[in-house]
């Protein structure tokens, strides 16, 4: 449908469109503008009254999406979700599985805390952390939609595993890999206490990326993902190399540039104004461009070059277009300058077509601050 096509490049000006349609978009918009729960709501009604089966499955992804990431499972088993057939079958046994456990916790004992940062030989933000009371180094990545450990933390740690058949979870290169659910008692970062935490479980040499030139190994324990970064205030500081976390505050009148969509996703500019939507990803070392940016931004010089990229269980040479040059806005007075932009492998966000996916290098003399509570990113350079 082409209507659904323009919409998946966020082109919400179309003039022909019947009511469903112009319902749909109304509830775009407010995801856009940070305000997913009204948007789920009128999606919600949408869903259940929908006649247009493509526009009805669009509407099931993005609420489900919704819904999952803030852990409300009576809403997607009250709206039928858990057994929607356009939901990855993954996606809802994991769902069912959690709604059977304690909602996870976040207690705060000092309103803001500072950790020691170390950057992976893949350019990702890792911290120790407590799992269990066991002392162990964690990535911190927001494009990983839930909390990951390797299978011999099962054991180290005292974890218990959800057996589930049949699970399974992707990665930026479309593979899927088996996994399992596990829930952890407590996750200790100095004074910020996290209980019930639900987290998948990979084999363990899909957590050990092999660099192909220099055959260095590089071991994960594991990775804090999106379900934790959203409930807290987070500072990645790159120059310093420290961690700032805050309990999050809401504020009011703050111009929000930030929202969620199966994936963190920013609103940014391009040339002459135009709107632009990347990704945050803190676990990847480089930003990379999507497809539609090229219809969006002209004279963009691209050429083919060998490049080392992937992700967990699969890193290797790739030859992939590049954008020799890329400028974007991420505010009037601030842009962010990039060279060598790859191409991206793989669709992240729910329904929407991004532009690209900012990686690490947008902060590596600065630092990332991420307000989820108030849908706020910036970028901070140090004086």
């Amino acid at each position: 449908m082409k209507v659904i096509v323009e919409l998946e490049k966020f082109d919400f000006a179309m003039v022909e469109i019947n009511d469903e349609q112009k319902k749909f978009v109304s509830a775009l918009k407010l995801i856009t503008d940070g305000k997913e729960s009204l948007g789920a709501e009128r999606l919600k009604n949408l869903y259940c009254e929908c006649q247009d089966p493509s526009l009805r499955s669009s509407c099931a992804k993005i609420l489900f999406e919704l819904y999952f990431t803030k852990s409300e499972w009576k809403q997607l088993e009250t709206l039928g979700l858990l057994d929607d057939h356009s939901i990855d079958q993954s996606n809802r046994l994991i769902a069912k599985a959690c709604s059977q456990y304690e909602t996870t916790s976040f207690s705060f004992l000092k309103e803001q805390i500072c950790v020691p940062m170390k950057l992976s030989s893949s350019g990702s933000p890792t911290i120790d952390i407590m799992i269990n009371g066991n002392k162990k180094c964690f990535w911190l990545d927001t494009g990983a939609g839930m909390t990951v450990i390797s299978s011999s933390l099962v054991k180290d740690c005292d974890i218990n595993i959800q057996k589930i058949e049949e699970l399974e979870v992707g990665n930026s290169t479309n593979q899927n890999f088996s996994t399992d659910l596990a829930i952890i008692d407590s996750i200790v970062i100095q004074s910020l206490t996290i209980l019930n935490q639900p987290t998948l479980v990979l084999a363990n040499e899909l957590l050990m990326i092999q660099n192909p030139k220099t055959k260095e190994i590089m071991k994960i324990d594991g990775i804090i993902g999106w379900d934790i970064i959203q409930h807290i205030f987070l500072e990645i500081d790159y120059a310093r190399k420290q961690v700032i976390i805050q309990k999050p505050v809401r504020k009011e009148g703050v111009e929000n540039n930030l929202f969620f969509c199966g994936y963190p996703i920013i609103k940014v500019k391009g040339k002459n104004q135009v709107p632009l939507y990347f990704g945050l990803d803190t676990g990847a070392n480089k930003t990379h461009f999507g497809q539609p940016l090229l219809s969006k931004v002209d004279d963009l010089k691209i050429e083919k070059r060998m490049i080392l990229s992937g992700g967990v269980g699969s890193v290797k040479e790739r030859e992939l277009d590049s954008i020799a040059s890329l400028i974007v806005y991420l505010n009037r007075n601030q842009s962010i300058s990039l060279q060598n932009v790859r191409e991206m492998l793989t669709d992240l966000a729910t329904f929407f077509k991004l532009d690209g996916v900012f990686g690490s290098d947008i902060a590596k003399d600065g630092r990332l601050v991420i307000d989820y509570t108030n849908r706020k990113f910036e970028l901070v350079f140090n004086n």
